[in-house]
């Protein structure tokens, strides 16, 4: 007796996929009843294995890592998969979600590009910078940024002068508009930058029982999934409370019971995968927010710096 073959490799088949290809062994692929075939399997197999790993992902903090190698993979998608979804609808709607008055799509003013370079000044170099003429600031560390005059900016790094004045008459004719679209198109870069550099911090703090330096950053993964998944829902929610004035009153409780609960799931899948002690627990959640800030203004300068130069 001759085995049907696959159409796709040739392989002799012995069930309703191929064993070689994985391809399932349809009459016809134009049928109707192929389509409904693949569409029913789509919705009780893939969707049913992405709602799983989001449900699994929001209320169990620790679980989905302690899940990955425990071997136990083929019922959640895969960490970078979760990773790469939530972040990708997490910027895709970011532009999407309600604004408030000061919120608006308008372009921003010179002024305010002098008020970034401000924030990341000492409170004295800002009050220099408001005493100034409007569109006029002044930097330390080696720079002299002029905005109402491009080309008076100044630094001790030479090579750097021209590509910032070259930015500078961009974004002035602009309202800084490049610099905005090009921070925000690059923090998504940013991150997968960002995560091996804190999952360092961890291979630091865990150290002993000796733990692999991939489980870190396994983990942080899936902590970052969860704070865009919790983000999301944030968001979701506070469309419906924009939509509804009887409830705008309760925006600022969402905001901060969100923020309360991002917070205790941190502390939550730390001792749930590493499985340490309370208080051990918490000193060494303190250090890691610590780290976490200081390589997080790290990247976002960063960030800013080549979107400025880039834009």
């Amino acid at each position: 007796m001759t085995l049907p073959e696959c159409s796709n490799c040739g392989a002799a088949l012995t069930g309703p996929y191929c064993a070689a290809c994985g391809q399932h062994a349809h009459d016809s692929a134009r049928s109707v009843g192929v389509l409904l075939h693949d569409a029913w399997h789509v919705i009780t197999h893939v969707d049913g294995r992405f709602w799983q790993t989001m449900y699994t992902l929001l209320v169990r903090p620790g679980w989905l890592t302690h899940e990955y190698f425990a071997e136990r993979r083929a019922r959640y998608l895969p960490p970078v998969r979760v990773y790469l979804v939530l972040s990708l609808i997490f910027f895709a709607l970011g532009p999407l979600g309600p604004r408030g008055g000061s919120e608006t799509g308008a372009s921003v003013p010179p002024k305010s590009a002098a008020r970034v370079a401000a924030t990341m000044q000492t409170p004295e170099q800002i009050d220099r910078a408001d005493s100034a003429p409007e569109g006029a600031t002044k930097a330390a560390n080696g720079f002299n940024v002029d905005f109402s005059d491009c080309a008076r900016i100044q630094s001790s790094f030479k090579w750097l002068e021209s590509p910032l004045r070259k930015a500078c008459e961009r974004n002035i004719a602009l309202g800084g508009a490049p610099v905005r679209a090009a921070f925000i198109a690059n923090i998504p870069k940013m991150m997968f930058v960002f995560l091996p550099l804190i999952a360092l911090v961890m291979l630091l703090l865990y150290w002993r029982p000796r733990r692999y330096y991939v489980e870190h950053l396994v983990f942080f993964l899936h902590t970052h999934a969860a704070m865009f998944l919790i983000l999301l829902l944030l968001r979701a929610l506070s469309w419906v409370v924009a939509a509804l004035p009887a409830l705008r009153t309760t925006g600022g409780f969402l905001k901060f019971g969100a923020f309360v609960y991002a917070l205790w799931y941190v502390y939550r899948a730390m001792r749930v995968y590493y499985g340490q002690r309370r208080w051990i627990t918490v000193a060494k959640f303190l250090v890691v927010g610590c780290a976490y800030m200081l390589f997080l203004t790290i990247t976002l300068v960063a960030t800013l710096i080549i979107s400025a130069l880039t834009a």
